[in-house]
C-alpha cells in the first residue's frame, strides 16, 4: 500500500497557488522587457556618415558637420585640401542659404601671404593718412585711389592690427552679393581661416573670431 501511494502523481496545486505563480512570471517577464527597454534606449548613437564629411587641411583632419557646410556635394568634389562653412551670426548654428547675416568660413592649408606681419606691411602701401575710431576699439584706414583696394576700408585692432585687420567695402548700403562682404584672414591651428561677415557685425569682432575658433576646435580630430 505504501509503494502503491508513492507511485501516485501529486495532486494538482490549489488554482491559487497557479494564479500566484502566473503573477510573479508575468512580473519577472515585464521587469526584463523594462530593462532591455532602458538599455536600448541609452544605447550610445552610433557616428553616422550622413551627418559628417571628413577631410584634411595640411596635418590637420577635420570632421565636418554636413549642415554646417558652405559647399555642395560638387564643390567638396573640387576643393581638394580646403573646407567651407556656412554658420549663422550669432547662433553659430547652420545659415539658411540666403541669410545676410552668415559667416562664410574658408579652411585653407597654410600660406605666408596671409600671415598678419605680411597682410598689413601690404595695406600700409596704399592707406590714406586719414584714421578714425569705430566701435569695438577698432581704427578704420581708408585706401588711396587708383590701389588694389580702392573702395574699402581697413578696419584693424591697436596697437598693431595683427589682433584682426579687416577690408569692409565702402558702400554697406548697396546691394551686394554675399561675395563682397567684409573679409579677414588669419591663422589658427595650423591653417588659414577666411572669414565673409556682414559690416554690420564688425563691432563684435572679437565675438565672432572666438566662436569661429571654437567652432573649428570641435571638428579637429
Amino acid at each position: 500500500m505504501a509503494r502503491e501511494r508513492l507511485r501516485q502523481p501529486p495532486p494538482p496545486l490549489p488554482r491559487a497557488d497557479g494564479a500566484f505563480l502566473l503573477t510573479g512570471l508575468g512580473i519577472l517577464l515585464a521587469g526584463l522587457l523594462g530593462t532591455a527597454i532602458a538599455l536600448y534606449a541609452n544605447r550610445p548613437e552610433p557616428l553616422d556618415p550622413t551627418r559628417v564629411q571628413a577631410a584634411r587641411i595640411g596635418d590637420v583632419a577635420l570632421m565636418v558637420p554636413r549642415h554646417l557646410s558652405g559647399a555642395d556635394g560638387e564643390d567638396r568634389a573640387r576643393l581638394v585640401g580646403m573646407v567651407r562653412l556656412r554658420l549663422d551670426w550669432p547662433s553659430l548654428g547652420a545659415a539658411q542659404h540666403q541669410s545676410r547675416r552668415a559667416l562664410l568660413v574658408t579652411l585653407s592649408p597654410p600660406d605666408k601671404i596671409n600671415e598678419p606681419a605680411t597682410q598689413l606691411a601690404v595695406y600700409a602701401r596704399f592707406l590714406t593718412t586719414t584714421v578714425w575710431s569705430n566701435p569695438g576699439g577698432l581704427v578704420v584706414r581708408g585706401f588711396r585711389k587708383g590701389s588694389p583696394f580702392e573702395g574699402d576700408e581697413l578696419y584693424v585692432s591697436v596697437p598693431d592690427g595683427r589682433g584682426f585687420a579687416a577690408r569692409c567695402p565702402l558702400d554697406s548700403t548697396a546691394s551686394r552679393p554675399l561675395d563682397e562682404l567684409c573679409r579677414v584672414t588669419f591663422r589658427h591651428r595650423g591653417m588659414d581661416v577666411n572669414i565673409r561677415f556682414p559690416r554690420a557685425i564688425i563691432a563684435d569682432w572679437e565675438l565672432m573670431l572666438g566662436g569661429v575658433r571654437r567652432t573649428i576646435d570641435g571638428m579637429i580630430r
